[in-house]
């Protein structure tokens, strides 16, 4: 056959061989749906087909048939219907951030490019001045993705070709850094106010985000049935939307939240609020946990809430091995952020080690002579 579909990669492409009115042979090939004379093509058998008509047409009469013009847009022009359209079902957090990275970073370097003139050289551009603004290699990821989400939206629309450009560098997830318990006791130690006593469980003791501990209501609270709902977050500036993945979740009420919510007297819908009820801002409930962690004589890490839940997992972690249970408890969508809690710990480090040592020692150990 002459048109086929690379095993490896899943291309569509063509490979023939046409003979001509001398008996001279010849061989054509291509591949639609990437930059060259195939391009305005889908990468499809059809595609492969339509392009292979074309070569043999060009071998045989020496004619071109032109692939239609297309007025491709620049990533400026581009940049409404992107934010407008593919990112109009996201939050209204998401949709902010996308706006800050396009504006920071990605359109003052390919702004005036057209969507397919973007070459490996742009991107590297982009990470270049990143790096040199001290930008960590994460962020720079999560700037990257939001450009290639832009390309691979017009790729779907049919504006472009694939231009198969790599958007990511190398990088090391960010270290999960967990309250160690006894730090958590000292925390609720030193705190008088029973509503932040009750947010610090609800995170160290249930893994609820602090967004959706602002936003967690007394209607999903189900002291019968001892278990809490997460439907529901406000993102730093309070709007409200649903939690990071779209899932709702239902979590187990410890022991001691269960006793620190019967203690709290309700002003509101909401468990965690102001005293008039109203939701509690992020950066005025961020300084104070700064606070208590000062109180505390604990050192605060530098994500001092989100280090509470780090505490819910990697406690479930250390007490489990049932890590399908763990993900529905953290509310993780990929197992494969759930694994990270699953790590080595230095003390199942040093039990290895000793127990190679100890294996060790009995290889050496000469046997007792029994004669």
């Amino acid at each position: 056959m002459s048109v086929r579909r690379d095993p490896k990669t899943g291309r569509w492409f063509f490979r023939a061989r046409v003979t001509f009115a001398d008996g001279k042979r010849d061989r054509i090939s291509g591949t639609p749906g990437v930059p060259g004379p195939y391009h305005d093509l889908p990468n499809t058998q059809r595609g492969a087909d339509a392009a292979e008509k074309r070569a043999i047409t060009k071998a045989m009469t020496g004619q071109v048939v032109r692939p239609e013009a297309r007025d491709v847009p620049t990533f400026t022009a581009y940049d409404k219907p992107f934010m407008e359209l593919y990112a109009a079902a996201h939050k209204p957090s998401s949709r902010r951030d996308k706006r800050q990275r396009l504006d920071l970073d990605v359109l003052p370097v390919v702004g005036k490019l057209k969507l397919d003139g973007l070459r490996q050289s742009h991107i590297d551009e982009i990470v270049r001045r990143m790096l040199a603004r001290d930008c960590g290699r994460k962020g720079i990821n999560t700037t990257l993705a939001v450009l290639s989400a832009m390309v691979r939206y017009a790729v779907t629309n049919k504006l472009i070709a694939d231009p198969e450009l790599s958007f990511a560098i190398a990088a090391q997830p960010n270290p999960i850094a967990p309250v160690a318990p006894d730090d958590v006791a000292k925390l609720l130690e030193v705190c008088a106010d029973a509503r932040y006593r009750i947010a610090i469980l609800l995170c160290a003791d249930a893994g609820l985000r602090i967004g959706e501990v602002r936003a967690l209501p007394w209607l999903e609270v189900n002291e019968l049935g001892r278990e809490l709902t997460i439907a529901w977050s406000y993102d730093r500036v309070n709007a409200l939307s649903e939690t990071k993945g779209w899932e709702r979740r239902t979590v187990p009420i410890s022991e001691r939240l269960r006793a620190e919510l019967k203690t709290i007297e309700r002003r509101g819908n909401l468990v965690f609020s102001r005293l008039d009820g109203d939701p509690l801002g992020y950066d005025a409930v961020r300084d104070r946990l700064h606070e208590i962690y000062e109180a505390a004589g604990v050192k605060a890490p530098t994500m001092p809430w989100h280090s509470l839940r780090h505490t819910f997992g990697t406690e479930l972690a250390r007490r489990t091995s049932d890590i399908e249970t763990v993900r529905e408890l953290m509310g993780h969508k990929s197992i494969a952020t759930t694994q990270r809690y699953f790590h080595t710990t230095r003390d199942r480090k040093r039990t290895a080690i000793d127990l190679l040592s100890l294996g060790s020692v009995r290889a050496v150990t000469p046997k007792p002579d029994l004669k």
